[in-house]
């Protein structure tokens, strides 16, 4: 196995990272940033709205993207296996 295969294997491991984590972080931001103006426009200032809500909102992404996540998950583990235990012509 080589330095550049390597190199691959983990900027294809950094960019899944980034593209499983995504959607719940924009779902958090977009959600906290609604509550926070709809508790600035009502003047309802208790911080416990805030948390649970984006609490909620975000467990619920998780579970509506978590068969997507674990198969893009499971290709790149696969591909990255193959990549690691690949054998060698002449090899056993």
């Amino acid at each position: 196995m080589t330095a550049a295969a390597i190199l691959d294997i983990t900027r294809q491991a950094l960019l899944l990272v980034l593209m499983l984590s995504l959607p719940v972080v924009l779902v958090a931001t977009g959600t906290a940033l609604f509550v926070a103006i709809a508790q600035a426009v009502t003047q309802v200032q208790d911080s416990s709205i805030g948390t649970s809500v984006r609490m909620i909102v975000v467990m619920v992404t998780v579970i509506v993207l978590a068969g997507w996540a674990g198969r893009e998950l499971l290709i790149f583990a696969r591909q990255a296996l193959e990549r690691v235990f690949v054998v060698l012509p002449g090899m056993s």
